[in-house]
């Protein structure tokens, strides 16, 4: 509980390796779960899950969160707050961050990014929530990578689930 974990992985087949049974494990135990995926996966990913459920949440986010081009993470975490203090069990959030783009160009969207994560760790922190954020290594560049390490307390890397010292 109160887990905020930065997933790095290799392409979608890794990433759905470890995201759908993450929620399916959570939709079992009765938690709700919610899934940002990126553009055109949402189907197959509530397929993937069995179907529509009714504690599942599957969203598209791409341009919804997005305000002149830079992510609006103070909505996200906004939202993903009411959500989840509205469900009253323990939930589940795992967000394919490729919807953001291909690595931010510029230092704002870097830093809206950042400021994100940052905000969601401490969101984490107040409701009983696990919350994995997925980093695809073939789509983000070390520019997106190291601000991303120094944002989460811990980190997945190639099965090994490490206690972050760099966290800030």
């Amino acid at each position: 509980m109160h887990s905020h974990l930065c997933v790095f992985h290799h392409g979608r087949a890794e990433r759905d390796d470890l995201v759908i049974p993450f929620l399916f494990d959570g939709l079992r135990r009765g938690e709700a779960c919610r899934y940002f995926a990126v553009d055109g996966e949402k189907g197959d990913a509530e397929q993937r899950l069995g179907g529509p459920h009714p504690r599942l949440q599957v969203q598209e986010p791409e341009v919804r969160y997005q305000r002149d081009d830079v992510l609006d993470g103070e909505a996200i975490v906004a939202e993903l707050d009411e959500w989840s203090q509205r469900e009253g069990t323990p939930c589940r959030v795992a967000g394919d961050m490729s919807w953001v783009g291909r690595s931010p160009r510029s230092p704002e969207q870097l830093d809206a990014l950042f400021r994100y994560e940052m905000n969601a760790g401490l969101w984490v922190n107040r409701r009983p929530v696990y919350a994995l954020c997925f980093y695809d290594l073939d789509v983000f560049d070390g520019d997106v990578i190291v601000p991303m390490v120094k944002a989460h307390p811990q980190i997945w890397m190639t099965g090994v689930l490490l206690d972050n010292p760099y966290h800030q």
